[in-house]
């Protein structure tokens, strides 16, 4: 059994973890990624891993012994940060991700996670804790959007947090069914954010699991290996799909509604035509981004679109 990455936070008190859904939990990491467990009769599937802070296998096992897939939205660390905790913990029967993400291909590979950038995100989300915390006093005192959100957590000591390399022992054609006992979910391919991003869809409840696809906060499309243009026919792809609800990978709120990938697709429409409205600004890590807004929905590419 491999070993064990060092944990840097409890997670009883890291994760939030709530049903929500039959037999589906969202073990959360609230304001930084949002992990998803479905359980069938026969296997369960976590849906994304999360940042590795926390050891997500003690969630795991908490909600289930059955076999367990662990399935990859895409390569980044926010999504697979905790695959070898899970490795070293529970035996998993495979860690599933598009093709390209198990051989390497478009710069997708399940790496070794650069220190740089992951002490660049824990300065970043160290003061974004900071702002929602004087967000959350203004909302207490005025507004009252926040009683039933998760709050950021604040960031533990970082300074052994490491995202390691856990092989893909198994990837996942678009289309594919994946059979868990009594439940049924699509695979989807849907490059744009990353080039290996995979949504999963139940058609019997109508639920998206939509990684970075569909989401409540701004769109990343600015990244290595981001699409705008595969963004838009995969978001114009799942307005076809009978979509009831969504559950997205960030952001405080993750539970969406089913036409908000229609929005999403309406925007990303919009993009490409030009009609968005159009201002200079920044991500969440300081870089410069072009940002787009169309109704309810943020884009983000970089400074020359």
């Amino acid at each position: 059994m491999p070993s064990a990455p060092a944990s840097c936070a409890d997670a009883h008190s890291w994760f939030d973890v709530r049903e929500v859904g039959q037999d589906i939990h969202m073990i959360n990491e609230p304001g930084h990624a949002a992990c998803y467990l479905i359980i069938g009769t026969r296997a369960a599937l976590l849906f994304d891993s999360g940042l590795g802070i926390a050891s997500i296998s003690a969630v795991v096992r908490m909600l289930t012994n059955l076999p367990l897939l662990v399935v990859s939205s895409h390569h980044h660390i926010d999504h697979r940060g905790g695959n070898a905790d899970l490795a070293a913990h529970i035996a998993v029967r495979d860690f599933c991700a598009h093709p390209a993400a198990a051989d390497g291909g478009s710069g997708c590979a399940h790496d070794e996670a650069d220190r740089e950038f992951l002490r660049a995100y824990a300065r970043a989300m160290t003061g974004v804790v900071a702002e929602f915390g004087r967000f959350a006093e203004l909302d207490a005192r005025y507004f009252f959007t926040l009683a039933r959100v998760a709050h950021p957590r604040p960031l533990p000591d970082l300074t052994g947090w490491a995202v390691g390399v856990t092989p893909v022992t198994r990837t996942l054609a678009d289309g594919e069914i994946i059979d868990l006992g009594g439940r049924h979910l699509e695979v989807l391919h849907t490059p744009g954010h990353a080039p290996d991003a995979l949504c999963l869809f139940e058609r019997r409840s109508g639920t998206l699991l939509s990684g970075d696809t569909v989401l409540s906060a701004a769109h990343w499309l600015h990244g290595p290996g981001a699409d705008p243009a595969g963004f838009a026919a995969s978001t114009r792809r799942l307005v076809n799909l009978p979509i009831t609800r969504i559950l997205a990978a960030h952001n405080i709120v993750c539970e969406l509604p089913g036409h908000a990938a229609g929005e999403v697709a309406r925007a990303a429409a919009a993009l490409l035509e030009g009609t968005t409205t159009v201002t200079s600004g920044y991500d969440m890590l300081g870089h410069p981004v072009t940002r787009h807004e169309c109704g309810p929905v943020t884009l983000l590419t970089p400074p020359s679109i």
